[in-house]
C-alpha cells in the first residue's frame, strides 16, 4: 500500500497500466478479472453443509448413536431402531442448523458487494455494480458516494471523507492527490488513499482502483470474522462432548452388566430397551431451549448475548481493556470552568449578559454545535461535549434555537484527526462570522488576536504561554478542555478561502467527565477477580494521569503513555513498554489492535469493546468482544456481547452468571444421568429377577423425552441449587432402583410398568425440587417448569390407567405410598447432609 502513497498519481496510473481519460478497455477487463479477480468480498465460509456433516459425524456422541443404531438394526428390533435413528437425525440436523445460523450471521455482510459507482471504461462513463470494478479502473466520486474499492486519488476537490468504518476514527479526514514523502505507519496517514466502505462527506474527485475484494482494507477486516466465529463458538461442542462421555460410560456399564448376567439372546428385549435408554434423550432441544430462555433473561437487563459461548470464554479473562467513557466515567460532560479575559471563572458564577467574552463563548458553543437537548426531559442526543454546552446554556436561559434563527448557518468545516477543531460560518445581523472550537493547540496556532474585555488585540507569545499554562492546570485537575475562537468577515467567504486563519482567541471551557459511582470499588472488583484493567482514553496525558489515579487504576505517572510517545517506538520498544503501562492516552485504533495482539501473543485472555468497524480487529483479537453504544449491525453481529449502556456492569453480570451456568450445567448432566443410570440399573435388575415388564418403551420415551426436558431446564436455570457429587448421583440411582423393585414386587406386568413410571417420575421430580430449592409460593420459571412436569406425569399415569384398565390393590397402593414417603425422607435427609458438608 505504501508504494501507492509514496508515488505520484501519474506514476501509479502507469504502474497499473491504465489511462486517466479512457480508463480500461473491454478487452483489458477480461484479462484483469482473470489475473486479479473481482471486487466481490468472498467471506471464507467455515459453515458449508458438507464440511459440517463431516465434523458433526466425527463427534463422540454421534459415533455412539451410529453404533447403537447399527446394533439395533442387526438385532432386528421392531421399532426401537427407528426411534434411535430419529434421535440420530435430530442431533445431526440440530447441529447443522446451528452452524448454518452462524454462517448467516457472517453471510449477510456480502450485501456490501452491491453498491454502484461511476467508472470510466473505453472512454465512456458507466454506472457499474461494485463487484464488477477491477484494479486499474478509473472511478469518479462525489458527496455521498460510498467508495467501492481501495482507490489512489487522482483528483481531489475539497474532499472530506468519513473513514470510521475502516480506521475507527470519528473525525472526517481531508484527502488530497499529492504523493506522501517518508514512511507511513498507519492507515490514518494515507491521505491520498480512499478505502472501500468509507463515505465521501464533502467535495468530489476521481481515482484509480489499487485493491479489490478481499485485498481491500475492509475485505481484510471482514475476513477476520469467520475465524472469530469459528474459534469462539465452543460451548455447544463442549456440551456435546460432555454428553458423549456420559453416553459412552452408560454404554460400557450396561454392556458389562449384560455380559455378567449371561445369556444375551434370552434378554434380547432388555438389551434393546437399554440401548434405547442411552440414546433417547434430546440434548440438542434442551440446549436450544435453555439458550433461548437465558438470552431472554439477559435481554430484559439490556444485555444481548450474541455468542452463547461467551458464558464459557468469559471465565478465562485475565486482561480487560477499558474505554474511559461508559466504564470509568459517566456518559456525560459538565461545564465546570471558563478561562477568558485573563481570569478563571467558575460555572456557577457565569452571567451570560454581563461579560462580552463569556457571551461570545456561549454563542460559539451553541452555533458551533450539531447536537440536540430536550430541556423538559434533561436528555440530549449527539456528542457529549456539545450536549454539555446546550445543557449549561439552557440553565442560563440561553437557547440554541433562538441563536440559530438569528445567525443563519452557511458552511461547516468538520473536525478531522489532524485539525481537531470544528468551524461553522454563520450569517450575522451585520456581516459573517466563523465560529470555532476544539483542541487548544489546533485553535491557538490559527489565532493572531485575542479578545480582552470585548476588544480584539494582537496575541503575544506571553499570552499564548499563559493560555497553555492554564490549559495544563485544568488538565492536571482531570478536566477536559476546549478552546474557542472566531473570525469576522464583511463579505461571504468562499470554501476556497482559508477561513480558519487570522482568528481571534476568546477563551477556554473546562468540562468535567465525572467518574462513575463506586468506581474505586469497581476497579477493586476487577483486580480481585484476577483481571488486569488497562484503559484507553481520548483525553491528554496529564488529564489521563489525574483521572486514572482517582479511579485507582494507577499509582505512578509512568504507568500512562500517550499515542505520540508510542509512534516513535520500534516493535521491540513497544513490546518492552506495554507490559508496564496501564493507561494509553490518545492512541489510534491500529496501535490499540497491536497492543491487544501483544497481550494475546503472551498468552493472556483479553476482553475489549468497540462500536465501529474500525474496532473489529480489537473485538476479533479478544477472547470476548463487547459491542456497545450505537454499534452498527455488523459490529453487533460479530461481537460476543452487546451492551447499550455501562458495558462494564454488563460484563460482570455475564461473568457472574457464567460461573453459575458452568456449575448448573454440571448439575444438570449429573441430575439427568442419575435418572438414566437408575433406568439402566432397573433393566439389569429385571434380568436378574426375571421381571418382564419392569420398564417398558412408554416409560422410557415419556421419562427421557418429555419429563427430563423441563427438569433439565430447571437444573440449568436455577441459580442456587445444591452441588452434586458423583457418589451422591450413584446413591440416588440405587435408592430409585430399590424403591422401584420394592413397589413392583409380586404384581402383574401392566402394574409393574405403571408403578415403575410413577416411582421414577416422582423420584426425578422430588430430586429436582429439593436439589434446586424451588419455592412453591414464589413465582419463577423453575416453579412453572416443575408444575409442567407434575402435570405431564399425572396426565400420562391417568391415561395408562384408563387405557389399560389397571386397578391397584390396597397393598400395592400402600407400598407405593411408602416408597414415595421414603423418597421424600431420603431427599430431606440428603439435603441436610449436603448443607452440613457446605458449612
Amino acid at each position: 500500500m505504501n508504494k501507492y502513497c509514496n508515488n505520484t498519481w501519474a506514476q501509479v496510473v502507469e504502474m497499473l497500466d491504465s489511462n486517466v481519460q479512457k480508463g480500461l478497455s473491454s478487452f483489458e477487463c477480461e484479462a484483469r478479472k482473470e489475473k486479479y479477480g473481482t471486487n466481490k468480498i468472498d467471506l471464507p465460509s467455515g459453515n458449508r453443509i458438507s464440511k459440517n456433516i463431516i465434523n458433526i459425524i466425527k463427534q463422540a456422541h454421534i459415533i455412539l448413536y451410529i453404533v447403537i443404531t447399527v446394533l439395533l438394526f442387526i438385532l432386528e428390533t421392531n421399532f426401537y431402531k427407528y426411534i434411535v435413528l430419529g434421535f440420530l437425525i435430530i442431533n445431526v440436523m440440530g447441529s447443522i442448523l446451528y452452524n448454518i445460523k452462524r454462517g448467516k450471521e457472517i453471510g449477510f455482510l456480502e450485501k456490501l458487494n452491491f453498491a454502484t459507482s461511476i467508472v470510466i471504461r473505453d472512454g465512456r462513463e458507466l454506472l457499474l455494480k461494485s463487484e464488477e470494478i477491477l484494479i486499474g479502473d478509473i472511478v469518479k466520486f462525489k458527496n455521498g458516494s460510498v467508495i467501492p474499492a481501495d482507490i489512489r486519488i487522482i483528483k481531489a476537490i475539497n474532499i472530506k471523507v468519513d473513514e470510521k468504518n475502516i480506521t475507527g476514527e470519528t473525525f472526517y479526514k481531508e484527502k488530497f492527490e499529492s504523493k506522501i514523502s517518508g514512511s507511513i505507519n498507519s492507515l490514518g496517514e494515507m491521505k491520498n488513499i480512499l478505502f472501500k466502505g468509507s463515505v465521501i462527506k464533502d467535495g468530489e474527485g476521481e481515482g484509480i482502483v489499487i485493491s479489490t475484494g478481499n485485498s481491500t482494507q475492509l475485505g481484510k477486516l471482514l475476513a477476520m470474522l469467520t475465524y472469530a466465529s469459528n474459534k469462539k463458538h465452543t460451548l455447544l461442542d463442549k456440551i456435546q462432548k460432555k454428553w458423549g462421555n456420559y453416553l459412552l460410560s452408560s454404554f460400557i456399564l450396561f454392556a458389562l452388566g449384560i455380559l455378567l448376567t449371561g445369556n444375551l439372546e434370552k434378554y434380547h428385549d432388555q438389551v434393546e430397551k437399554g440401548l434405547l435408554v442411552i440414546t433417547c434423550f434430546p440434548i440438542i432441544i434442551i440446549s436450544m431451549l435453555a439458550f433461548k430462555i437465558i438470552l431472554k433473561q439477559f435481554k430484559n437487563k439490556d444485555i444481548n448475548i450474541i455468542n452463547f459461548s461467551a458464558f464459557d470464554l468469559i471465565n478465562t479473562i485475565n486482561v480487560m481493556f477499558l474505554d474511559k467513557i461508559g466504564a470509568i466515567t459517566k456518559e456525560e460532560m459538565i461545564v465546570d470552568k471558563f478561562f477568558t479575559d485573563g481570569e478563571i471563572i467558575f460555572s456557577k458564577d457565569i452571567d451570560y449578559s454581563k461579560n462580552i467574552n463569556v457571551t461570545r463563548i456561549f454563542d460559539i458553543s451553541l452555533l458551533c454545535n450539531n447536537s440536540t437537548y430536550n430541556i423538559e426531559e434533561n436528555t440530549g442526543k449527539g456528542d457529549l461535549t456539545e450536549i454539555a454546552y446546550l445543557q449549561f446554556a439552557a440553565q442560563k436561559k440561553v437557547y440554541k434555537s433562538i441563536l440559530d434563527n438569528k445567525n443563519f448557518r452557511i458552511i461547516e468545516i468538520p473536525m478531522d484527526s489532524d485539525k481537531k477543531m470544528l468551524t461553522i460560518l454563520n450569517k450575522m445581523q451585520k456581516g459573517y462570522r466563523a465560529n470555532s472550537r476544539g483542541n487548544l493547540d489546533s485553535v491557538l496556532e490559527r489565532c493572531t488576536h485575542i479578545m480582552l474585555d470585548g476588544i480584539e488585540k494582537e496575541l503575544t507569545d506571553e499570552e499564548k504561554n499563559k493560555i497553555k499554562d492554564i490549559d495544563i492546570k485544568f488538565s492536571a485537575e482531570g478536566l477536559i478542555t476546549q478552546a474557542f475562537a472566531y473570525r469576522n468577515f464583511n463579505y461571504q467567504p468562499s470554501t476556497d478561502e482559508n477561513i480558519e486563519s487570522n482568528m481571534v482567541f476568546v477563551g477556554i471551557v473546562a468540562l468535567e467527565n465525572p467518574l462513575t459511582d463506586d468506581i474505586e470499588e469497581t476497579v477493586r472488583e476487577i483486580k480481585d477477580n484476577g483481571i488486569i484493567p488497562i484503559l484507553f482514553t481520548e483525553e491528554n496525558k496529564i488529564s489521563a494521569i489525574t483521572m486514572a489515579k482517582k479511579a485507582k487504576i494507577i499509582y505512578k505517572n509512568d504507568q500512562v503513555v500517550s499515542g505520540i510517545e508510542l509512534d516513535s517506538l520500534n516493535s521491540q520498544e513497544l513490546i518492552d513498554l506495554v507490559g508496564k503501562v496501564r493507561v494509553f492516552s490518545r492512541i489510534n485504533p491500529e496501535i490499540k489492535s497491536q497492543i491487544i495482539a501483544l497481550f494475546n501473543k503472551d498468552g493472556y485472555k483479553v476482553v475489549a469493546s468497540g462500536e465501529t468497524l474500525g474496532d473489529l480487529p480489537s473485538i476479533n483479537l479478544s477472547e470476548v468482544g463487547i459491542s456497545k453504544g450505537n454499534a452498527p449491525l455488523i459490529v453487533k453481529k460479530v461481537s460476543d456481547i452487546y451492551v447499550k449502556e455501562n458495558y462494564l456492569d454488563g460484563f460482570f453480570k455475564v461473568r457472574d452468571y457464567a460461573k453459575i451456568f458452568k456449575s448448573n450445567l454440571d448439575r444438570a448432566f449429573k441430575g439427568i444421568y442419575s435418572i438414566v443410570f437408575a433406568e439402566l440399573m432397573i433393566l439389569l435388575s429385571s434380568i436378574i429377577l426375571s421381571y418382564n415388564q419392569m420398564l417398558n418403551v412408554t416409560n422410557i420415551v415419556f421419562i427421557n423425552i418429555f419429563l427430563l426436558v423441563p427438569l433439565a431446564l430447571i437444573f440449568i436455570l436455577k441459580e442456587n441449587g445444591q452441588e452434586l457429587k458423583n457418589k451422591q448421583m450413584i446413591v440416588r440411582s440405587v435408592i430409585l432402583t430399590l424403591a422401584t423393585i420394592f413397589v413392583t414386587y409380586g404384581v402383574n406386568d401392566n402394574q409393574k410398568s405403571l408403578l415403575s413410571l410413577i416411582i421414577l417420575s416422582t423420584g426425578a421430580i422430588l430430586f429436582t425440587a429439593f436439589n434446586n430449592n424451588i419455592s412453591i409460593q414464589k413465582k419463577s420459571i423453575e416453579r412453572k417448569l416443575l408444575f409442567i412436569s407434575l402435570l405431564l406425569t399425572t396426565i400420562v399415569v391417568l391415561a395408562i390407567v384408563l387405557i389399560k384398565n389397571i386397578i391397584l390393590t390396597k397393598v400395592v397402593i400402600i407400598n407405593l405410598i411408602i416408597s414415595i414417603i421414603v423418597l421424600i425422607i431420603f431427599e430431606i435427609l440428603f439435603k441436610r447432609w449436603q448443607n452440613s458438608l457446605m458449612r
